[in-house]
């Protein structure tokens, strides 16, 4: 759909990510510049995207520049240059290098120092996910700029939720996202081999995917409840009963001669939690163990 105002911006990185990103804005009407380091790659964008060979170029004049690159080091490098920072005043940067909540306040951090508007971003979507109904942007930074750029970044992902005005906030909530999910991956594909090792089809279990994952639910709005009132007790299932089914896992994984590490690593951390004094209180009072290493 046509942007209702252009807006003129550049995409900084094109690899599988910074491609989709300029891309989406293109076909959203917009006037988008796209600049990498390897000029062939910015020309492979196309799409109705300007490749430009020179970086000052292709954000002088822009209102937004959108920076998706490997790290922050790479940004860092980039934006070194007097010159680029100068042609940098005045735009709004919009960081959406995957990294850590101190990345994104050390970027915002460079920005003020060069009179540069900024925005800590992180997209929640694969390269394909983009410009679809499947793709969430988290922002932070000033209510006010987010706002200004609304419409416009809209055209990477409808659901683009503003998490805070604190520099970091996306990022925190993007690790914290990507952390249940990949913990969650892990576990799932640790199951699976346990089926498998025993001589159970691993479709039977990915068939009662709905179980598991209507469990992390529920524990999950539990949870919260329960860590607002730093309150974990209740009357459902005690964590000395969740240890001992963890305990035959490991078990079940050692006798399949299998790795054990994943749930080895579970119980050491629910046990800790035992030795506390929390064994007769909900599952989700280990969250009180891991505020310290």
């Amino acid at each position: 759909m046509p942007a209702n105002r252009p807006t003129k911006l550049a995409v900084i990185g094109s690899g599988l990510m910074g491609t989709a990103l300029a891309r989406a804005f293109a076909a959203a009407g917009h006037e988008v510049a796209v600049w990498n380091r390897t000029h062939a790659k910015a020309q492979a964008v196309s799409g109705g995207t300007h490749a430009f060979e020179d970086l000052r170029e292709a954000v002088s004049g822009r209102e937004l520049v959108i920076v998706s690159l490997s790290n922050y080091a790479a940004c860092t490098e980039l934006f070194a240059s007097p010159s680029i920072s100068a042609a940098l005043t005045g735009t709004t940067l919009v960081q959406l290098t995957s990294g850590s909540p101190s990345d994104a306040r050390s970027g915002a951090e460079w920005a003020q120092a060069h009179g540069v508007n900024y925005l800590d971003a992180a997209i929640l979507a694969y390269p394909s996910f983009v410009a679809t109904d499947y793709a969430t942007v988290f922002y932070a930074g000033p209510r006010a700029l987010f706002e200004r750029h609304r419409e416009a970044l809209q055209a990477i992902a409808m659901n683009s939720v503003y998490v805070a005005e604190a520099i970091g906030s996306a990022a925190t909530l993007d690790c914290a996202i990507l952390e249940a999910y990949y913990g969650g991956s892990l576990a799932v594909l640790h199951a699976a081999a346990m089926c498998k090792a025993e001589g159970l089809d691993p479709k039977l279990f990915f068939a009662q995917k709905h179980s598991f994952l209507g469990l992390i639910s529920v524990t999950a709005d539990a949870a919260q409840g329960m860590v607002e009132r730093d309150d974990f007790t209740g009357d459902q299932c005690s964590l000395n009963t969740h240890v001992a089914a963890i305990e035959h896992i490991v078990r079940l994984s050692r006798d399949a001669r299998i790795s054990a590490r994943f749930p080895l690593e579970l119980l050491a951390n629910y046990r800790r939690a035992l030795g506390a004094g929390l064994g007769e209180q909900e599952l989700p009072a280990v969250f009180r163990t891991l505020a310290q290493d």
